[in-house]
């Protein structure tokens, strides 16, 4: 990754107290370098930054020592922006309840179960702004997939046995713990001025797209037209929970580029979840969807959906039971109930995160080219692009006939 420009207070200082405070022999810092984590295009709400520090030790033997530093894309020290909360959220994950979803593998099972990387504070003259400190899983040999070829079954397969891992844990935390805090509850869906935007925002020009180059019978498009002026009221249920029915703690925004794989030989030994920014109390669904729209590849995506809903479903029974799960375990049947009763997301995920998904890395990209002067020409790279078109006309008539567009 190339050298970047990095805020003044990302320094060799800064680092160098970290390192007095994490390991008692460190010395001094040799050699001290900032780039680029990711490419851009590949996180659309904070720069992500790689911190490489060769240090000596008072011994006079050599070490290194790699993080990762997400920031704000509005950095200056100091400065409010938009950002913040999401922040607050992902470091009260980091080290609150992502450590107890793990703590009740340890106390309940024989399992070691990892769901994300180590989370580092810094404590000798910390920045005066919102950051997440975390070690970089690149040294232990973990690594992002081809996202825009998308994932075959043996991998995605592993994926949802951890995700079923996590949602197991996550509802056994509220049997011993109790539930989560309003804020795990409600999440940015049940802001309706901000629902309202976004959708105006996508909505639009999807559907000029859709008449264009989709492919779609007339009846379809009407349905599809239909079930767009009702998002606002069906996003807003989206976000209610119902207490009758299983309900877990979701990623939030689980697509490939969140999470890592570590691989032996091209096997899988393990797979680490990172970007815990927006997570929500409510259906598994959501993970459910957001997963299997995006990250499949083509040939495997529609065919094998049920296969994967079942697989997945296998799984986190049999995490279930090693809790002991004292409330009621649920069944496939109303596994796919649920799925039918929130498949807003099937649609908003095909729409908005599987184009995201598919696009070629662009330096500039972020959240700023989802509105403004620079909307237009991006979604339109978004909705045109030759592999999108591809899935989305195989997607929407299978949304629709499975009666998740309705």
């Amino acid at each position: 990754m190339s050298t970047v420009n990095a805020p003044e207070w990302v320094n060799q200082q800064l680092f160098s107290d970290l390192l007095k405070h994490n390991c008692s022999e460190f010395d001094e810092i040799q050699k001290f370098e900032v780039t680029a984590a990711i490419s851009g295009g590949e996180n659309y709400m904070t720069i992500v930054l790689r911190i490489g520090v060769e240090f000596r030790l008072k011994d006079d033997s050599c070490n290194n020592e790699s993080y990762i530093l997400k920031i704000p894309l509005v950095n200056d020290r100091g400065d409010q922006h938009n950002f913040h909360e999401l922040f607050v959220v992902e470091s009260d994950m980091y080290e609150r309840l992502v450590p107890e979803l793990g703590q009740l593998y340890a106390k309940h099972t024989n399992l070691s179960v990892r769901f994300k990387p180590a989370h580092l504070k810094f404590i000798e003259n910390p920045p005066n702004c919102d950051y997440i400190l975390m070690e970089d899983l690149r040294k232990q040999g973990y690594i992002n997939l081809e996202r825009m070829v998308g994932l075959g079954q043996t991998e995605i397969k592993a994926v949802l046995k951890k995700l079923a891992q996590w949602h197991a844990a996550s509802a056994q935390r509220v049997v011993e713990l109790g539930d989560y805090d309003e804020k795990y509850q409600k999440s940015y869906m049940s802001e309706p001025e901000w629902v309202k935007h976004m959708n105006l925002a996508f909505n639009g020009p999807f559907l000029e797209y859709m008449q264009q180059l989709y492919e779609l019978e007339p009846s379809q498009q009407l349905l599809v037209t239909n079930y767009t002026e009702r998002l606002n009221d069906l996003y807003l249920e989206f976000g209610r929970v119902k207490k009758s029915e299983f309900n877990v703690l979701n990623h939030g925004d689980f697509w490939c580029n969140n999470f890592l794989f570590k691989l032996n030989g091209g096997n899988i030994q393990d797979i680490c979840f990172v970007d815990f920014q927006v997570p929500k109390y409510g259906t598994p669904a959501q993970d459910l969807f957001s997963l299997l729209m995006t990250t499949p590849n083509i040939q495997i995506k529609l065919k094998k959906f049920d296969d994967f809903i079942e697989f997945y479903f296998d799984e986190l029974i049999a995490h279930l039971k090693l809790f002991k799960y004292a409330n009621k375990l649920p069944t496939l049947t109303e596994l796919h109930k649920n799925l039918r009763s929130y498949s807003l997301w099937a649609f908003v995920c095909a729409q908005r995160m599987l184009p995201v998904t598919l696009l070629p890395p662009t330096p500039d990209a972020n959240t700023t080219k989802f509105e403004g002067d620079s909307a237009v020409d991006f979604k339109h790279k978004m909705f045109t692009n030759p592999s999108y078109i591809k899935q989305i006309k195989l997607i929407l008539p299978w949304l629709i006939e499975r009666g998740y567009i309705n």
